[in-house]
């Protein structure tokens, strides 16, 4: 069983995945905005997903795309931060840095038969008579490398991570997620200390 991530148009839930738009927090919880390794300044909001009980947000640098690592899990230019939801409130964006997108839209999960993704995927868009751009990710099930297997390790136990989500860059070219033209994101979490990390490939 293939879990797809289908775009849907409109704002999601606060606690919902969803692509764009503001990072959120629990109110009464502080929020310190990821900054990047390499240039210092903050990294760009791309997404929330939930997986379980926990909102996994992604945030990559896109100040000077391509010159801060930021398609490495462990080179600094991109986190995920992970909270649990509760009462949430979005969080203020910054005055500096290219921290937020010119977009936002919420995703629905469709279960379909199978074992691959990328069969999934476009036979999913071709059934349904859309563009398989449409088709945002894969939540769990087994990673579609570009490039061959990079399975982080926990920086805790030094284990290899288990894969939560499989991302593409989005519905619209003009407002699509840079993973270095046509690449794809990885995103995985160690449950030893519910961290999680973020890399592409292209």
């Amino acid at each position: 069983m293939i879990k797809l991530l289908i775009n849907s148009s409109g704002r999601a839930e606060m606690s919902e995945t969803s692509f764009g738009g503001k990072p959120v927090k629990n109110i009464g919880e502080d929020f310190h905005w990821p900054k990047c390794s390499c240039c210092k300044l903050p990294m760009q909001f791309l997404a929330k997903l939930r997986i379980d009980e926990e909102l996994h947000q992604i945030f990559m640098c896109q100040n000077d795309p391509g010159m801060c690592d930021d398609w490495d899990a462990n080179g600094g230019g991109n986190t995920v931060v992970v909270i649990k939801p509760f009462e949430l409130e979005f969080v203020q964006e910054l005055s500096e840095g290219e921290t937020l997108r010119e977009t936002e839209h919420s995703a629905k999960v469709v279960s379909v038969d199978g074992n691959d993704y990328e069969a999934a995927r476009s036979e999913w868009a071709e059934k349904n008579g859309i563009s398989p751009r449409e088709v945002l990710d894969q939540i769990s099930g087994e990673p579609s490398w570009i490039q061959g297997d990079e399975t982080p390790n926990c920086t805790v136990c030094n284990k290899p991570m288990e894969f939560v989500a499989q991302l593409e860059q989005g519905p619209d070219w003009k407002t699509e997620m840079n993973f270095g033209g046509g690449g794809v994101a990885y995103s995985f979490r160690c449950t030893c200390n519910g961290s999680a990390k973020f890399l592409w490939q292209c």
